[in-house]
């Protein structure tokens, strides 16, 4: 049967940037390019010529590609609409802008090379006669010593030509890996490029981060939309050989993970940041910090956000210009299927990831040119067998909604970068890339494997019994996408297909994108051999419904009691939420559909809960009646949920051992032994904490999904338990280890209690969850959030007075 849905090409994603790349590169907007100017950009020295760099490589392309084609590559995208940054004056003034910063302009390398000085001067180190001289040799010094760094981190913009031979290459790679194309809307980049040209400026592109190919795939969608490439803000661990010299001509600014306390790399990196905005270079970032494994966004990092809210405070301020200002584009990247996924499920299952290398990079331009096993491969008994064929799919790139960051502050009385809310900005980035996502059909279906798996506990099950769980899936996904016209269309599209075309869509996908979840279209059975699979593709559309997943997880617990009411169910939401608020972008939501209220009386419209009057209270009570619908939604929270007892009960144990190895090699130290490493002792790693824990409960097999103790909840489990004091993750430097010491045991172990309560690990009790003062005692514990800001602490408090009202 063929595919029941019109090809995605014919929706909002209108353009494929991987066809015909050579013969046309630049693809025409919606409007056309002006052309009555020479330049529209107003920065001083945008110099006209185009730099050229001829050499053996260069005449090769333009032989393969023809002369004309190719110089037709990235022809207007510098000079005319934005700065020619690959013209040897410009690179000149760069690097005289940086020298400049470090031999004389910087004050604050000043400050720092005098504070070291005068140290030494205190230490009786040096008198008072050297430290005129002193302070000359340690300046020299640093300066030497981050001009050094600069040429190893910094971007060098070489030539056009380098450009499009980037371009060229990449191309080829990119059309092998991704046969079936990387898809964007036309209207979406017209609309930006518009908005740029009525007032340039830096664009600052913030995409979400899957893949180390989202640099890549930004850059082709530049060239062809006749913009310019940006500076990239790229973690060290990319500048390897040869490759690290590629990116930085490609705009790669290459920053260490953290700054440790480092008194002047962080200013430097400001420095850098500074002189390219202050030239309306595009600029992109992502700010998750890294990529996620396991489909979700992660909460943002404020470092370069930091940054440019910095640069911008002081070209206004200090600097008075006041029409400076920087254009954020949030922009979501979802891939049918990640080329990384096969390393990113070792990773979750806990394994060392695979460090970038050379070699590694080389490997996977490699694997395009290698001939596909297209073919499917069933095994003995007639299932598909993925595990030696090449899985790729479609890639989708969606621009949300573009704000200026004077739009974002809009307050005439903050005049300081300190009294920008950074974490606002980091979200209302997130949440707009969030809401732009796009959910393609295997992450709907994936979705639905899932809640099956988790609902009947089956390994094995017909296509017959997963497709009304798809239907009811299709309708809660369609309700919460009303905003958004290209996924509403593929939901309402699927929800029209019959049950025939519905089973042919499944076998196409699980065919097309699993390794380890197998079908046999012939019996027209589906077998889940590892649903740690499924986590990616349920984690795209997740974040759409996990408040409700969380209020029916609650209702499930509750019902049948009085104590299903609102104020019982509206504080364990509250703590619930809170648990989860590393994992989520809960905070600064302005959507009302994921409110407690909204989703109680949309859950009683539906007819899936019904209210009763209670004889003994005026608050009504909630009961279920469709008991299949509630736990299917419930069960996709349940894991979040299990990763916290897997953790807090695992670092109890495993402390209480440590400790006890610790008194026992105390009494074994002996004076040739006084070097012994304490915290390996007395303290677990987070590295060795976690293979612990996963390793035991594999043993155990005490949840039922590989999905409650995957890496990356772990991690995100263990900062919020950082954050709220109960532990501490402290580091030894030195040995560049992080180790995990219990500051409160004692409520760590009320936590605990309450979590297997609500999981029911050991009881069916509900008392530790309708005791009040239970309940408002865990509150207390999980409120000690010492990271958030005013303006949603009073939120919060407000928040929590409604429900104490109820």
């Amino acid at each position: 049967m063929s595919h029941p849905l019109q090809d995605i090409s014919n929706s909002d994603f209108d353009v494929n940037i991987l066809h015909d790349p050579l013969t046309n590169p630049s693809i025409d907007l919606k409007f056309p390019l002006p052309i009555d100017k020479k330049t529209y950009v107003d920065v001083e020295d945008n110099y006209e010529s185009l730099s050229q760099s001829f050499n053996i490589l260069n005449s090769a392309f333009r032989l393969i590609v023809g002369g004309s084609k190719y110089d037709k590559i990235y022809a207007n995208n510098e000079y005319k609409f934005f700065i020619n940054k690959h013209s040897d004056e410009f690179r000149a003034k760069f690097k005289n802008y940086m020298t400049n910063k470090l031999e004389k302009d910087d004050k604050k390398l000043d400050e720092i090379v005098y504070d070291l000085v005068n140290q030494e001067l205190n230490m009786k180190l040096i008198k008072a006669d050297d430290f005129k001289l002193r302070f000359k040799e340690v300046k020299d010094y640093m300066v030497k010593y981050y001009k050094k760094n600069n040429e190893k981190n910094l971007p060098t913009f070489p030539s056009h030509n380098f450009v499009r031979s980037a371009y060229v290459t990449v191309m080829a790679i990119m059309q092998r890996l991704f046969p079936k194309g990387v898809w964007v809307s036309n209207q979406d980049l017209s609309d930006l490029y518009k908005k740029y040209l009525a007032d340039p400026m830096s664009i600052i592109w913030t995409p979400s981060h899957q893949s180390h190919l989202d640099y890549i795939i930004l850059h082709l969608i530049c060239v062809r939309f006749q913009m310019a490439t940006p500076a990239v803000i790229a973690g060290e661990n990319l500048n390897v050989a040869v490759v690290g010299g590629l990116l930085k001509n490609l705009g790669a600014v290459f920053i260490p993970r953290t700054f440790n306390n480092d008194l002047y790399t962080e200013r430097n990196l400001n420095n850098v940041i500074e002189f390219l905005l202050v030239n309306k270079i595009p600029f992109e970032v992502f700010i998750e910090g890294t990529r996620s494994r396991d489909g979700k966004l992660l909460l943002p990092k404020y470092g370069i956000l930091k940054n440019l809210v910095s640069v911008y405070m002081k070209q206004r301020f200090e600097e008075h210009k006041p029409q400076f200002n920087m254009l954020f584009q949030p922009v979501s990247v979802t891939y049918e299927r990640v080329y990384e996924n096969d390393e990113f499920l070792k990773e979750l299952k806990g394994e060392d990831k695979t460090q970038e290398s050379l070699f590694g990079i080389l490997s996977v331009a490699a694997s395009a040119f290698s001939k596909p096993k297209d073919e499917v491969i069933r095994d003995k008994l007639g299932y598909t067998d993925n595990s030696t064929r090449k899985l790729t799919g479609k890639i989708f790139v969606k621009l949300g909604e573009s704000f200026t960051l004077s739009e974002f502050i809009d307050d005439p009385d903050i005049k300081t970068e300190k009294e920008v809310n950074l974490k606002k900005l980091g979200f209302k980035i997130l949440h707009e890339v969030n809401r732009n996502s796009f959910i393609p059909e295997i992450s709907i279906i994936g979705t639905a494997l899932q809640a099956y798996n988790y609902y009947a506990n089956k390994r094995v099950f017909t296509i017959e019994e997963l497709i009304p769980v798809l239907r009811i899936v299709l309708e809660a996904l369609l309700r919460e996408n009303d905003s958004s016209k290209t996924n509403k269309t593929i939901l309402q599209d699927m929800l029209k297909c019959t049950d025939a075309e519905l089973s042919s869509l499944i076998v196409k996908e699980i065919t097309s994108f699993f390794r380890y979840i197998k079908v046999n279209d012939k019996k027209g059975l589906i077998k889940i051999e590892s649903p740690i699979e499924l986590l990616y593709y349920k984690n795209l559309t997740i974040h759409l419904i996990i408040q409700r997943c969380l209020i029916m997880y609650i209702i499930t617990l509750l019902d049948g009691t009085e104590f299903c009411n609102r104020r019982i169910i509206g504080k364990l939401f509250y703590i619930l939420t809170g648990f989860l608020k590393n994992e989520f972008l809960f905070d600064y939501d302005e959507n009302d559909r994921n409110g407690m209220t909204f989703i109680i009386e949309d859950l009683t419209e539906l007819g899936v809960i019904t209210k009763n009057k209670s004889e003994d209270s005026e608050l009504s009570i909630y009961k279920i009646s469709d008991a299949k619908y509630i736990r299917l939604f419930a069960n996709l929270a349940q894991p979040f949920l299990e990763s916290y007892v897997v953790l807090i009960s695992n670092i109890l144990e495993m402390t209480t051992n440590l400790k006890s190895n610790y008194a026992r090699a105390k009494q074994q130290i002996t004076h040739d032994k006084l070097i012994l490493d304490d915290d390996e002792l007395r303290y677990p790693t987070t590295k060795g904490l976690l293979k612990y824990i996963i390793e035991q409960l594999r043993k155990k097999a005490q949840f039922q999904s590989l999905e409650s103790i995957n890496k990356q909840y772990l991690v995100s489990d263990l900062y919020y338990l950082n954050n709220l004091q109960l532990i501490k993750i402290f580091k030894n430097k030195a040995k560049t280890k992080a180790f995990v010491q219990i500051l409160n045991p004692r409520d760590l172990a009320v936590l605990n209690a309450f979590l297997n309560q609500l999981l029911q690990v050991n009881s069916k009790e509900k008392d530790l969850l309708t005791d009040e003062i239970n309940v408002n005692y865990v509150i207390d514990i999980t409120n000690k959030n010492f990271d958030r800001d005013y303006d949603e602490l009073e939120r919060l408090t407000r928040q929590r007075a409604t429900w104490a009202k109820l």
